[in-house]
């Protein structure tokens, strides 16, 4: 799916990586001080994570730990 958008698997693994980042990010701000904008955008990166894992296909077991 992922070459039908353009990504090679390796780009489509990175994008993983720092949209994965960007969760783990809005997660510490809005554990510091909840703030209705930040849950919005952190939305939006749960959805896209998402999106990507989707197109990514079948994750090994050993790594969904890992990307949560």
């Amino acid at each position: 799916m992922a070459n039908v958008f353009g990504f090679s698997d390796d780009e489509l693994k990175l994008l993983l990586v720092a949209v994965r980042q960007m969760r783990r990010t809005f997660a510490s701000a809005l554990r510091r001080s909840p703030d209705p904008a930040l849950d919005a955008y952190a939305g939006l990166y749960d959805r896209l994570f998402e999106k990507l894992k989707d197109m990514a296909g079948p994750v090994p077991k050993d790594l969904e730990g890992v990307l949560e």
